[in-house]
C-alpha cells in the first residue's frame, strides 16, 4: 500500500525513525488485526494502534460499560454507561484516525471464531478461559499473540509465536490449567490502578510494531516481562517451553 500525501502528514513522525522508514508504514497499513477485549487493555490497545496507522483492526466485546470501568477504560465517558463497549471503543478509534478500517464485533471470542484472515491478534482479555482460546486459536492459526494482563499495581506483557516456530513456548505451557482454585487475578475482585493498564496496553502495541514493520528487529517472543508499578521495576524473564504442553506439543 503506497502512502499518500495526507499519510506522509499524519506518520510524519514515524515514518522518520531509522528501521521504520515508508515501508514499515505501508506494511502497517495493510496489516490486519484483532483485539480481544475493549476494556483496561483494549482501551489503549484500539487508541494506540488506531493513531499509529494500523489499517485494519477488529475489536470484540460483549460487555457494556459501566462506572466501575471509568479509572482505566479510558476511550469511554460518563454519557456513555450502559453503551456497548466494542462499539464505543471503535468510534473513539475512528475519531482518532477517520482513514483506517476499524469494526466492532459485540460477541464474546470462543473455540468457534475464525481468526484466520489476521496478521496480528493482541490478548487484552481478563479471563483466564478467553486467554486458553486465544492462545490455541493463535497456535493454530500461526498467528503472533500479543498478550497483556494487569491487576492491583502490576502487569505482564507477552509475545506469543508458537505457530511459527515451534522452539517458542505458548502461553499455555507458561500458564497450564490446573483443577486448583486459581488465585484472584481480575480487575473487578482484585482492583485495579488506571495507569499500569495503559502502560501495559502501551507495551503490546510496541510489540505489534515491531513485529510487524521495523527491518530489524529482536523480538521479544519468548520471554515475559514483568512490571511493578510500586517499586517501578520491569523485569525480563526467558521462558521454557513445556515438551508435554497439550496445545504446542503435538
Amino acid at each position: 500500500m503506497m502512502l499518500n500525501d495526507d499519510d506522509l502528514n499524519r506518520y510524519a513522525r514515524q515514518v522518520i525513525i531509522p528501521n521504520f522508514e515508508e515501508e514499515g508504514q505501508e506494511k502497517l497499513l495493510g496489516t490486519k488485526c484483532l483485539i480481544v477485549g475493549a476494556g483496561g487493555l483494549g482501551c489503549p490497545v484500539g487508541l494506540y494502534a488506531s493513531a499509529a496507522g494500523f489499517g485494519h483492526i477488529e475489536i470484540y466485546d460483549d460487555d457494556t460499560i459501566d462506572l466501575t470501568n471509568l479509572n482505566r477504560q479510558i476511550a469511554h465517558k460518563n454519557n456513555k454507561i450502559g453503551y456497548d463497549k466494542a462499539k464505543n471503543l471503535v468510534q473513539e478509534c475512528s475519531k482518532i484516525n477517520p482513514n483506517i478500517f476499524i469494526k466492532s464485533n459485540s460477541v464474546k471470542l470462543d473455540q468457534f471464531t475464525d481468526i484466520s484472515n489476521f496478521d496480528l491478534i493482541f490478548d487484552c482479555s481478563d479471563n483466564p478461559e478467553t486467554k486458553y482460546t486465544i492462545n490455541l486459536l493463535s497456535h493454530l492459526s500461526k498467528k503472533t499473540l500479543i498478550s497483556g494482563s494487569a491487576v492491583q499495581m502490576e502487569g505482564q506483557l507477552a509475545v506469543w509465536k508458537s505457530g511459527l516456530n515451534t522452539n517458542y513456548p505458548c502461553y499455555e505451557c507458561v500458564f497450564p490449567k490446573t483443577e486448583e482454585k486459581a488465585p484472584i487475578s481480575n480487575c473487578r475482585d482484585a482492583g485495579i490502578i488506571g495507569p499500569i493498564t495503559g502502560l501495559i496496553g502501551s507495551m503490546q502495541v510496541n510489540e505489534g510494531i515491531k513485529e510487524t514493520a521495523l527491518k530489524n528487529y529482536q523480538s521479544s517472543a519468548g520471554y515475559l516481562f514483568l512490571y511493578d508499578g510500586l517499586s517501578q521495576s520491569l523485569d525480563k524473564i526467558k521462558l521454557t517451553k513445556n515438551q508435554k504442553c497439550p496445545v504446542c506439543s503435538l
